[in-house]
């Protein structure tokens, strides 16, 4: 007698003896674990998933407290006519100002008049020189045509004065337009506004909140504003093109796509959740063909969804963004060991044998490959515990404890209900559930062979063998992008990663779709990374790093710092003495000698021609502020923005940005750290991928493991993981097939079929070694593997109804995953348990 057997053989007994006792003990729990799970939230802040001690989450938390948050709340609003969309801009925000309880401040425009004025300081000299000359041509000769004794005796064409490549050379500094105060795209159909909220942007409860007073704020705005204009909210139709007594607006920025990105999840639970529960019940009613059967399982799978949503709550609190989808794929999994145990019912029951007997032997006889899977299903979740990501690790605890939860639950809950109603009229249990009747045997004229066992296990071979050549990748270069590769192409390239985080998210995402648009009509990000110093003298070192040595960082676009605004020393030393000389130039100029037109602007270009050097003291606090900390921050010192030159939807471009900006060595020889998303995100991708392959590895070796320890038998133990490693190796060949990729979402999917999967070849094999051939082994518990893998199948097929593409994602990979595992079951699988009978029985041993 081995050690299950020890343990369920009196385990069955107190069963069928004491079902009431089983039955109300599992209810109470179940009232206790519910009233737990009213209590459950889902936390979305996203910073919360990675360990606080990470050096990118300590800097990301000194910039928030330094700013109030990372990033911004980033309105944009469209209109035709420029006049009333400035003038709209200005009504807006004073009312999001007025706003004291939300908004810590608002960034829409900046007087430019400073920058304008001492602009002159900051070009190359050379460059000043040539303007110098082109004015004081232009000048002279309007000097000249506007004396009233002015003759031509011969006509002449007027100079002409055009300064449009040194205009266009130096009219921004950084990519805001030293021609506007306010933030207006170029062709003056766009302004964007800047609100830095009272909360970070990882916590969405606020934002959402915020912004559906927001946009109830602008519904109110756009019936009664002294331009007449009506607001509407659109994000591609370009509606005001339309009407000019239109303007429309958008969302975006860190806290618009982080709210979006969590809403599509949180949005898909519903549908998703419903989808699993009502494929479950349809799967389950198709096979077992009788209510009563489905009724069992189902109330057995909830009862133990219900007591893991409680174990939840006592062991984690809360769930996130990840575990949020548990319940949905609990169902799906969880099931499973109800049909089992019923199709072993009924097995049972057809040969004969009294309710109890059957109920009992059922419970030992299918609760030993259950309780095996349900270790190794549990121990593959428990892997996920290594990770880094809380996501994971929170996933991989609830679910192993979950599974663990629900094959006790279901195997307990099924067997008392059974029990109970066989006490109260013992024919009962065999006219709701039925029975199966056992296979003829040789001597009664059955087939009790698999037929042609070599064939099938070559045909079934070579199909493997060539979906399992689509997996490997067999050349390094690099497709062509932008092109559907061709069937060659993905064969000779396998199974490949998709690095672009843009495929996860929902289509559509009106806050992407807005970011688009900002970035079309403005050319910049959004999100820049921080360098925070403490001193100006170390916020110089950190500037003057990327702007004296631009080849270090190829994908930096653009630095911004208070000493943006600081000429620097030698070019300001150079453009004083030119300005000086042009000065004297134009010391007898009267400016009323010159045409009106030009009268207006002489006394700004006077100011301009009188610009002084200054150092970092000089800038203007309007200008300086925006690199300070808070009044109210703990951190003290200066920030240095730097803005990405390269996609970051794209993952390998991210991390290659993120690689550059993290650690920023000086001249000093100090070390400076970039904060923010792009950072945050690139250390999660990597903590992902190294997870993803670290849990495989850990899960495989799990499942190895166990199957020995099972099995006692390496032949066996091969055999029995047959189907979960061939079925996962033609999962990765039709993913390539298809032209569908790994990503940073659907990866985590792996070590769960390795677990999962595990459940074929035990049932399968524990049934074989009963003393019962493959065919006999294959029609009893065939319908019932098929049945629960179909029920995980739909757990996972649900997330096809997510809006979020990392969720759908997820379901292709695992619906792949669950189906290639079932058919190497029934046909490898098989033809190996034949070719294993066959050598058993000219033998004559067992094992």
């Amino acid at each position: 007698m081995n050690a299950s057997h020890r343990f369920l053989a009196p385990y069955a007994r107190f069963v069928v003896r004491r079902p009431a006792v089983v039955l109300l003990t599992l209810l109470a729990l179940g009232v206790a674990a519910g009233f737990a799970a009213t209590h459950l939230t889902i936390n979305s802040n996203q910073l919360d998933l990675i360990s606080q001690d990470l050096p990118e989450v300590k800097s990301v938390k000194q910039v928030i407290d330094m700013v109030g948050g990372a990033g911004y709340l980033m309105v944009g609003i469209r209109g035709t006519d420029e006049k009333a969309l400035k003038g709209v801009s200005d009504d807006l925000a004073q009312m999001m100002l007025a706003d004291k309880e939300h908004v810590r401040f608002l960034t829409y425009k900046i007087p430019v008049e400073f920058v304008q004025e001492n602009m002159v300081l900051f070009i190359r000299p050379e460059d000043l020189e040539v303007a110098r000359k082109r004015i004081n041509a232009y000048l002279k000769d309007q000097l000249r045509r506007n004396n009233p004794f002015f003759i031509e005796l011969k006509k002449t064409k007027p100079v002409e004065l055009n300064l449009s490549d040194l205009v266009d050379r130096y009219n921004h500094v950084g990519k805001k337009s030293i021609l506007d105060d306010y933030y207006i795209s170029k062709d003056r159909e766009m302004i964007i506004m800047l609100i830095k909220p009272m909360w970070d942007s990882n916590e969405l409860g606020p934002t959402k909140a915020y912004l559906e007073k927001l946009k109830q704020d602008l519904a109110t705005y756009s019936g009664n504003n002294r331009f007449g204009i009506r607001m509407a909210e659109d994000y591609k139709k370009d509606l005001y093109k339309t009407d000019s007594k239109l303007i429309t607006f958008g969302f975006t920025g860190s806290y618009m796509t982080s709210l979006d990105d969590s809403y599509a999840i949180q949005k898909s639970l519903g549908p998703v959740t419903f989808i699993a529960f009502a494929a479950i019940i349809l799967i389950t009613m198709l096979f077992f063909r009788k209510i009563a059967p489905s009724v069992i399982v189902i109330t057995g799978m909830l009862l133990g969804t219900i007591l893991t949503m409680g174990f939840a709550y006592i062991t984690v609190h809360q769930l996130n963004m990840v575990t949020s989808i548990l319940g949905g794929i609990l169902m799906g999994f969880g099931v499973d060991y109800g049909i089992h145990f019923i199709f072993r019912t009924r097995i049972e029951l057809g040969a004969g044998k009294p309710y109890d007997v059957a109920i009992q032997d059922a419970l030992i006889n299918a609760g030993r490959p259950a309780l095996v899977a349900a270790v190794v299903t549990a121990g593959s979740f428990f892997v996920l515990l290594v990770s880094q990501f809380k996501g994971f690790s929170q996933f991989g605890l609830l679910a192993g404890s979950g599974t663990l939860i629900i094959g006790f639950t279901l195997f307990s809950w099924s067997s008392a209900l059974l029990a109970l109603l066989g006490k109260m009229n013992p024919d009962l249990p065999l006219k709701l559930i039925g029975s199966m009747k056992p296979p003829k045997t040789a001597a009664e004229g059955g087939d009790l062979r698999i037929p042609r066992p070599r064939l099938v296990l070559g045909i079934a071979a070579g199909v493997v063998a060539l979906l399992c050549a689509f997996a490997i990748p067999w050349s390094s270069s690099p497709l062509p992008p932008g092109q559907t590769p061709t069937l060659w192409q993905r064969f000779t390239h396998g199974v490949r990663f998709n690095y672009n985080t843009r495929a996860l998210i929902a289509e559509d995402q009106y806050s992407i779709v807005m970011q688009d648009e900002v970035g079309r009509r403005f050319n910049i990000s959004a999100d820049p990374m921080a360098v925070y110093t403490k001193t100006l003298e170390e916020a110089r070192e950190v500037y003057d790093e990327f702007t004296l040595h631009p080849e270090k960082y190829p994908t930096v676009d653009q630095v911004v710092s208070i000493y943006t605004f600081v000429p620097p020393a030698d070019r300001a030393a150079a453009n004083t003495k030119i300005l000086a000389a042009w000065r004297e130039d134009l010391k007898e100029l009267e400016v009323k000698s010159l045409p009106p037109a030009l009268q207006e602007k002489a006394e700004f270009f006077k100011k301009v021609l009188n610009a002084k050097a200054f150092d970092v003291n000089g800038v203007p606090d309007i200008y300086a502020k925006q690199f300070r900390n808070l009044p109210s921050s703990h951190t003290q010192g200066y920030l240095t923005f730097i803005y990405p030159g390269v996609d970051l939807w794209d993952g390998k471009k991210m991390l290659e940005f993120a690689d550059q900006t993290r650690d920023i060595n000086t001249a000093s020889g100090h070390v400076y750290h970039a904060a923010g998303a792009s950072v945050l995100y690139a250390k999660l991708a990597r903590i992902v991928l190294r997870d993803g392959e670290l849990t495989v590895l850990l899960t495989m070796l799990w499942v190895l493991v166990m199957h020995f320890a099972d099995f006692r038998n390496t032949k066996l133990a091969l055999a029995s993981v047959l189907p979960l490693g061939v079925g996962l190796v033609m999962m990765l060949g039709l993913l390539s097939l298809f032209d569908l990729r790994l990503n940073f979402m659907n990866i985590i999917i792996l070590p769960i079929l390795l677990g999962f999967g595990v459940s074929h070849g035990l049932y399968l094999l524990h049934r074989f070694l009963e003393g019962t051939s493959p065919f006999v082994a294959f029609r009893s518990v065939g319908a019932a593997v098929a049945s629960s893998t179909l029920t995980a199948i739909a757990g996972f097929g649900a997330l096809f109804a997510a809006s979020h593409n990392g969720l759908k994602s997820m379901g292709v990979v695992a619906c792949i995953g669950l189906f290639t595992t079932l058919i190497v079951s029934f046909t490898v699988l098989a033809a190996v348990l034949q070719l294993l009978h066959d050598e058993r029985t000219a033998k004559g041993y067992w094992r």
